[in-house]
């Protein structure tokens, strides 16, 4: 849910590694400051940043599309559609008893 609020100060740096921005919104609302830290996630995945994740899937018992954006720093929706490819070509299943509408829990096949 978005705070309203007067936007103070806007500070965008580049990460170390690639096409990810961090930094910092500070909004004052009702004559408070609030600070947020913003991090912008790469929209595309890099081959090799591929290959750690189909080595990750298959050692782990369960995995969530939060879990691979938070751990490689890619968007979710990314995430979720390699999930779904993968899905697709028979290497992970959805896990039906966990799984509702939003939130989607995946297992090896393996």
């Amino acid at each position: 849910m978005p705070t309203r609020g007067r936007v103070v100060k806007r500070v965008f740096e580049k990460a170390p590694k690639g096409d990810v921005y961090q930094g910092l919104v500070r909004k004052v609302r009702w004559g408070r400051t609030y600070e947020y830290k913003l991090i912008k996630r790469a929209h595309f995945v890099e081959p090799d940043i591929l290959e750690k994740i189909y080595q990750e899937i298959t050692r782990t018992r369960i995995i969530t599309p939060t879990y691979l954006a938070n751990k490689y720093n890619i968007k979710v929706s990314t995430a979720r559609r390699i999930l779904e490819k993968l899905r697709a070509n028979n290497i992970v299943k959805l896990v039906e008893d966990i799984s509702d509408n939003k939130f989607k829990v995946y297992q090896y096949v393996g």
